[in-house]
Parts: structure tokens; C-alpha cells; sequence
């Protein structure tokens, strides 16, 4: 669905310009996550990130979901900003996948590890990671697959 042409604009309007999309009942949830529940401000997500990362134990799904799409609205502010404003955006987007992965760990992974880092191979990343291969392939090797 993020895919049918998401569009986020400055004022803060969020729509899918896919008419037909935008009308299923799961389109309109992720629109409303999106519009109510996801940090817009600089100071509203460093104020997430600093309740993600005092939390030890696994996220609600309402608050996975909630940082989910904030790593979506932050990846578009990174496309549209320029300048320090890029950088900004770019920091959260970064901190907020840290999250995801810390999340994805919480009573998987040894205490005091190094969380994934996307530009590992997976045979050198740590075995409780890397046991995460299987449930969660990259498109690259999806696309190796598939073309090979």
C-alpha cells in the first residue's frame, strides 16, 4: 500500500493518491496511523525514541506499529528536506531502524550485543542475528533468487 503512491506533504496532509487503494479498510487504518498516532516534530520523536529505548520488553503492537510508520514518515522527510534539515531526518531514521532491530531482539538476543547493522554479511554478524536470516531475507538476496 505505501507503494500505491503515498504522499506526504509539508502541511502535514498524508494521502494515497491511488483513489481506488485509499478506499480498502487497511489502506484507511495505515492513513490514520499515519495522520494521528506517528511523530511529525523533531521533539516528538526524539521523545518516542527516548520511551523505545528505556523499554526492556517487546513492544505492543500498537506501539511496534506506531514506530513502524514513523521509520516510513521519516524515510520521506528524508527525501523531500535538503540541507541540515536532511541530516536531522536522516539521524531519526537511523535511530528509529536501531529500534525496530532492538525491538525485533527483546528476548532473542544476548543482553549487551551489537544490534544489526545493515552492511554485515550475515555470516559475520553475530549467530543470534544471524539466525535471523531466515525470517528475514533482504530483497537483494530475494532478487538474486529470483533472476538466478
Amino acid at each position: 500500500m505505501l507503494w500505491g503512491r503515498l504522499d506526504i506533504q509539508a502541511n502535514g496532509t498524508i494521502r494515497l493518491q491511488d483513489e481506488e487503494l485509499a478506499s480498502l479498510r487497511p489502506a484507511r487504518r495505515i492513513l490514520q496511523i499515519l495522520e494521528e498516532e506517528v511523530p511529525k516534530t523533531p521533539a516528538e520523536i526524539e521523545q518516542h525514541l527516548r520511551y523505545y529505548s528505556l523499554t526492556d520488553t517487546p513492544l505492543s503492537p500498537t506501539d511496534f506499529d506506531r514506530l513502524l510508520f514513523t521509520v516510513v514518515y521519516s524515510a520521506y522527510q528524508v527525501r523531500s528536506v535538503q540541507g541540515l534539515d536532511k541530516t536531522t531526518w536522516t539521524g531519526f531514521l537511523s535511530q528509529l531502524v536501531d529500534e525496530i532491530f532492538r525491538d525485533l531482539c527483546k528476548g532473542l538476543c544476548p543482553a549487551n550485543t551489537t544490534l544489526l547493522q545493515a552492511s554485515w554479511p550475515w555470516k559475520e554478524k553475530p549467530s543470534h542475528l544471524a539466525s535471523l536470516k531466515h525470517f528475514y531475507r533482504s530483497n537483494l538476496a530475494r532478487t538474486k533468487r529470483d533472476t538466478s
